[in-house]
């Protein structure tokens, strides 16, 4: 709070600053009157220190008012001390343009080091949370594998039909679910290895829709796909393909209202294959629509929370490595974009054989 406060009074000085700059130039053009010709040459210089502050400060358009104020109050005099000569004259209207010039170049500059600088600290965060959930993910996995074997042993020693063996195995299944999140999580922070070869897509997309269809039912979506019958063989790791496939048809049916329909479509574009997932639910907000995926925001029936929104992640995650040559990411062609009867769209783009 401390540190807010002292940036909002920094904030708060700057604008002074620069009018004082301005002011106390123009003064000292006055005092020096018509006659002062190579001092007033000298003072005109002085006018690119607001100007640059301006531009650092604020970014290109602020840049850009600060040299038309310094330009307008700097005209007098041009038409004073240069007495209307004709090459003085251009010089000086040169001199103003280059304030122009100097305050958008300047503010460009610095609006580019801060999208930079803004895009390198969203990296080294998510490259901190990805440390941090791997080492969580590494201390839970022994304790849960312990939990999971220790009541397996004691649940095959009860009958079948009393309430403490059903009670044991629900430990016995939310302890495998959490140590599949465990798996994930640990998945999601470590390099990917990749298992590359001929995938022929017909059959990935028939058991993906299959794997999805309890949280469809359970949501009450109709799952349908259309697929071309020429559809080309790809390369790519099967097993990973199909994780981001299945990830991508369970958010989309979660975000989808009832009696809604996921689409799982596939086109052959310019020597590769485009998959298609579509969705009638509200999509991805506008501001995240483009760049990275967020790995924690979820998208469900028309709210955006933070949460486990693993299909998008994984959907850039797996690779594709034609040839033996370099990996190069799947998820290239991921762009969520509204279409006909939708309104969410996530495209997988993978090259064909």
């Amino acid at each position: 709070m401390r540190a807010m406060r002292s940036q909002a009074r920094y904030t708060r000085f700057r604008l002074p600053v620069v009018v004082t700059m301005l002011m106390v130039i123009t003064y000292l053009h006055l005092r020096l009157g018509p006659e002062q010709a190579v001092a007033h040459v000298y003072l005109q210089d002085f006018y690119f220190l607001p100007i640059l502050l301006a531009g650092f400060w604020w970014g290109p358009w602020w840049g850009l008012i600060i040299a038309a104020v310094a330009s307008g109050l700097y005209l007098p005099f041009i038409l004073l001390v240069h007495q209307l000569s004709p090459p003085l004259i251009t010089a000086g209207i040169t001199q103003m343009l280059l304030f122009a010039v100097v305050g958008l170049v300047v503010g460009w500059l610095r609006r580019r080091e801060k999208s930079f600088l803004s895009a390198a600290q969203k990296a080294e965060n998510l490259a901190a949370v990805g440390r941090a959930v791997a080492s969580v993910a590494h201390d839970m996995k022994t304790p849960l594998m312990a939990i999971g074997g220790f009541s397996a042993q004691v649940r095959r020693k009860l009958p079948p039909e009393s309430s403490e063996a059903h009670k044991l195995d629900v430990v016995v299944e939310q302890t495998a679910r959490l140590e599949s999140m465990v798996k994930e999580m640990l998945d999601f922070s470590r390099p990917l290895e990749l298992h590359s070869r001929e995938v022929d897509l017909a059959p990935l997309v028939a058991a993906t829709l299959e794997v999805a269809a309890p949280l469809a039912s359970e949501n009450r979506v109709r799952l349908t796909s259309d697929l071309p019958p020429d559809l080309p063989l790809v390369e790519a790791d099967a097993d990973r393909l199909q994780q981001a496939l299945i990830n991508l048809v369970g958010n989309a049916a979660q975000a989808s209202p009832q009696e809604g329909e996921v689409r799982l479509s596939a086109r052959c574009e310019e020597g590769a294959v485009v998959l298609t997932v579509t969705d009638q639910g509200s999509g991805v907000p506008p501001g995240r629509a483009r760049g990275h995926p967020d790995p924690l925001l979820h998208h469900q029936k028309g709210r955006h929370r933070p949460g486990p929104a693993r299909g998008l992640q994984d959907s850039r995650g797996p690779r594709w490595q034609p040839g033996g040559g370099r990996q190069r990411p799947l998820g290239r062609g991921l762009h969520p974009a509204p279409a006909a009867n939708a309104r969410g769209v996530n495209r997988v783009r993978i090259p064909g054989k």
